[in-house]
């Protein structure tokens, strides 16, 4: 795993599609430096702190949480570092750290609709064994918004409107916003399916928001102006 650097204080590693892992983000402050998710399991996790050891950067204090699902927070049990979480991330993750994961109890997850296939497929890619599946709850809460300063470099925090998941987060520092998968559609059966009103929403309140270049959770980052005209394109299949 390679830490790429988009601006002076940001990192980011590359989305692998193999088994569903995500871009992670890195930010370094003056006095203390912060990681954006946590991976979709510790190894996931323990990549990306063995490449910001080597970048000779200094180890993140801080994990942010951009929202609940598996590929962005398994990792987090085995970082030992704080997450930072909605209030609505944080119920989401200990519903789930009370899940079984025997192949009934999976199945059952995926004949209620609780789980989807494709998450299931990827789960089972990224662990042969599903015993080590840990799932924690965040250690920090907020709701609505919340900034930390990181010296000379604020994190900004806030729950935004998505039209994948109810629990969004996003985050902007150094002119870049990190969307986690919030851009994204969601899966529904073999498709991947947009929302239509959650996604004008989503335009809007990335049109509202001050940033230069995105960090997206499964694709190669983007300007602003290149968010914006992937996602209108989007909108306009939908109409």
């Amino acid at each position: 795993m390679k830490l790429h650097q988009l601006t002076n204080r940001i990192w980011y590693t590359e989305h692998d599609s193999t088994t569903d892992r995500p871009t992670l983000g890195y930010i370094m402050g003056d006095r203390r430096s912060v990681m954006l998710d946590a991976g979709n399991s510790g190894a996931h996790g323990e990549l990306f702190l063995e490449a910001v050891r080597r970048a000779g950067l200094p180890r993140p204090e801080l994990v942010c949480i951009s929202h609940s699902h598996w590929d962005h927070t398994f990792g987090m049990a085995s970082l030992g570092l704080p997450a930072i979480a909605s209030e609505k991330t944080n119920a989401l993750l200990l519903q789930m750290a009370c899940w079984g994961w025997s192949e009934r109890e999976m199945a059952k997850r995926l004949e209620t609709g609780e789980e989807s296939a494709f998450c299931d497929t990827h789960i089972r890619l990224e662990y042969p064994d599903l015993s080590r599946i840990q799932v924690r709850g965040a250690d920090i809460m907020f709701q609505d918004r919340l900034t930390l300063e990181l010296g000379n470099c604020p994190l900004e925090l806030w729950e935004g409107v998505s039209p994948h998941a109810d629990d969004c987060t996003l985050m902007l520092a150094d002119g870049v916003l990190f969307l986690g998968d919030a851009y994204c559609s969601v899966p529904v059966g073999d498709d991947w399916v947009y929302d239509k009103d959650l996604l004008e929403k989503h335009i809007h309140m990335v049109e509202e928001t001050d940033f230069r270049l995105c960090l997206k959770g499964h694709h190669a980052p983007q300007t602003k102006e290149e968010l914006l005209a992937e996602l209108k394109a989007e909108l306009e299949k939908i109409k």
